[in-house]
């Protein structure tokens, strides 16, 4: 069995958890408001996020690791609605990044994250009657599935035991720490 597809079976559970949550929050979006609050809390979970990962996937060690932040799309969202991120609570509960193949495991969760965002974009587009500030959900638009598969196919080469039991328990906890996030988010009263 490839990893990825021990990946997609291990987190199953995780990743329909966490993908149910961001659902339910997404079907509350509204108004403008309620999009940028979704975009802040979105933020303050992949920007640290992002920070650990680079950390340990550098350009010289994880090549196209520089196309693949989802931070800076957030901020492009962000601003096309003329909003500053700096008061932006950012999460410090996120799952142990401590070398080159949990950083892997914890991408990988972002990568998935992206195969989906078309229709996410469209939905948040005929909500808010508009298409601005959707960038982050468009993924990498007509690239996403090549992105995909280049991950994949560098997921797919051969690890140490270590190694592919770290990338799977690092994209666990990542799923389940986004899943927590959305919790701490979906249930703070409307200000």
């Amino acid at each position: 069995m490839q990893l990825t597809d021990e990946l997609k079976e291990t987190t199953e559970a995780a990743h329909a958890a966490s993908e149910k949550k961001m659902v339910l929050a997404l079907r509350n979006v509204t108004t403008i408001e309620d999009y940028v609050r979704m975009l802040n809390w979105l933020y303050g979970f992949y920007a640290p996020l992002e920070d650990l990962i680079r950390r340990h996937l550098t350009p010289e060690t994880f090549p196209d690791m520089i196309k693949r932040s989802r931070t800076e799309y957030l901020l492009w969202d962000l601003k096309e609605f003329n909003t500053e991120t700096h008061t932006t609570e950012r999460c410090e509960e996120l799952p142990v990044i401590d070398s080159y193949a949990r950083a892997l495991g914890a991408l990988y969760v972002l990568e998935v994250g992206t195969l989906g965002g078309r229709i996410i974009a469209a939905m948040i587009s005929r909500q808010l009657g508009s298409a601005k500030g959707i960038s982050f959900f468009n993924g990498y638009g007509a690239e996403t599935g090549s992105m995909w598969q280049s991950f994949k196919d560098f997921l797919n080469r051969p690890w140490s035991p270590h190694q592919h039991r770290e990338i799977i328990a690092a994209a666990e906890d990542t799923f389940i720490t986004f899943k927590n996030w959305i919790d701490k988010h979906e249930l703070q009263p409307q200000l």
